[in-house]
């Protein structure tokens, strides 16, 4: 997994700037937890997209988006994210 347009605290478990020219990064081993869906947006959490393809639009025989994975913000707020369109993505170009 891999994580572009954000950089990750490895100690606070959570977004941070990324490193100067860092367009990606891999990503620590996420635990999945199965758990019934909220509606509710938590403060301090940003609902990051996970894509299969770098091409986030797909195709319409191969849709790329995969699910919404939630990480703490960090000291920005989820918007700071969105703007920068943080993701995680599970292959890249090569």
């Amino acid at each position: 997994m891999f994580l572009e347009g954000a950089g990750w605290d490895n100690e606070l478990c959570c977004l941070q700037e990324p490193n100067a020219m860092e367009l990606t990064l891999n990503m620590p081993v996420i635990q999945f937890k199965p758990s019934e869906s909220k509606k509710k947006g938590s403060k301090g959490i940003y609902p990051c997209p996970c894509y299969y393809y770098p091409i986030r639009t797909g195709t319409r025989e191969r849709p790329s988006y995969m699910i919404t994975i939630d990480l703490k913000s960090g000291k920005a707020e989820a918007d700071h994210w969105i703007k920068r369109g943080t993701a995680i993505q599970l292959s890249l170009m090569q």
